[in-house]
């Protein structure tokens, strides 16, 4: 599945905009584009919605979210992933708050 070039825009202006995440690498991996810091993903643009490290701990506060569901891979959850539907990152403050929860997780 391709990538969503606009979302991957979007998610790159979250990462350099006002208050943007120091330190962060974009690569290609997950089947999309990823965006890690230290070496540890924490967030990605994948088959047209955005993979989020939540941490086990922040998996069932990110599931109570619309339009959020766990990644998986393989056929198996992932236990500290999940993946945002574009329907819930229709609001760029949406969005900024998923990448920075993201990134938030690997602090």
């Amino acid at each position: 599945m391709a990538v969503d070039e606009h979302l991957l825009d979007r998610v790159r202006a979250v990462l350099v905009g006002d208050g943007g995440v120091d330190g962060v690498e974009e690569k290609r991996m997950v089947g999309g584009r990823s965006f890690l810091r230290a070496g540890r993903l924490c967030c990605g643009v994948s088959g047209g919605g955005l993979v989020v490290r939540v941490g086990a701990a922040g998996m069932a506060s990110a599931l109570a979210q619309p339009h959020v569901s766990a990644m998986t891979m393989r056929g198996r959850s992932l236990a500290a992933f999940v993946v945002v539907a574009p329907e819930g990152l229709a609001d760029d403050a949406e969005l900024a708050r998923w990448v920075r929860r993201g990134f938030a997780s690997t602090d």
